[in-house]
């Protein structure tokens, strides 16, 4: 990974869950403009069920009670 999408990701992480939405949201819309050698159908795939669980997880932490 090279120190610019490095530092993105860093950004990425201290963005508020709408806005992390929002961008993933266009950054997967964009994708789509790629050319195919970049992100095979399978990749994509794979890439969206894997962020998918990330957000359902997330989902179901959110609707557990805090435990202390």
């Amino acid at each position: 990974m090279t120190e610019a999408a490095a530092q993105l990701l860093a950004t990425f992480e201290t963005l508020d869950p709408q806005e992390q939405h929002v961008l993933l949201t266009e950054l997967l819309r964009r994708t789509g403009e790629l050319p195919d050698t970049l992100l095979s159908d399978e990749h994509f795939v794979g890439l969206a069920d894997e962020l998918f669980q990330t957000l359902d997880a997330e989902e179901s932490d959110d609707s557990q009670p805090n435990r202390k």
